[in-house]
């Protein structure tokens, strides 16, 4: 299991390097909740970005979402910046038999003033498309600390 986690944080870290340059940024942190672990996002423009994750509760789990940002969504606040987000990917759970899954997710985030930190919760349900099937739900807190440009 640890193998398992360990090959998980350096995807996670290896998908954040390969794009420190895009447009607003890399963001890498880490999430608690089900799952609790490792998450990166990865902006691929103003309003559109990928989350990448790894996470742990009974099982290993694996997800990718391609997130839309709304950013005018929530009333302006004094200090930072709030945005609302909605997506929806594939994820991957190790189980004794791996399970394939579509999650959707909708979130909020607070972007710090003045540091390119980014405090999110998140929650929504997980189609489990194995023949037993089924619903899940995946949901948490979380930070994340952006390198390249991730002014809001």
């Amino acid at each position: 299991m640890r193998k398992t986690m360990l090959a998980g944080v350096v995807l996670v870290l290896a998908a954040a390097a390969a794009r420190a340059e895009a447009p607003g940024g890399v963001g890498v942190g880490v999430v608690a909740g089900d799952p609790t672990g490792g998450t990166a996002r990865v902006f691929l423009s103003r309003d559109q970005s990928l989350d990448f994750g790894v996470g742990f509760s009974e099982d290993t789990a694996f997800w990718v979402d391609y997130v839309f940002h709304a950013w005018d969504l929530f009333p302006a606040v004094e200090k930072g910046r709030l945005s609302a987000w909605v997506g929806a990917g594939p994820r991957i759970e190790t189980a004794s038999d791996a399970e394939f899954g579509v999650r959707t997710i909708l979130g909020a985030s607070y972007w710090l003033p003045d540091h390119p930190v980014e405090l999110f919760a998140t929650a929504g349900p997980v189609f489990r498309m194995t023949p037993r099937g089924g619903v899940d739900a995946d949901g948490g807190i979380g930070l994340r600390f952006y390198f390249a440009g991730a002014s809001r």
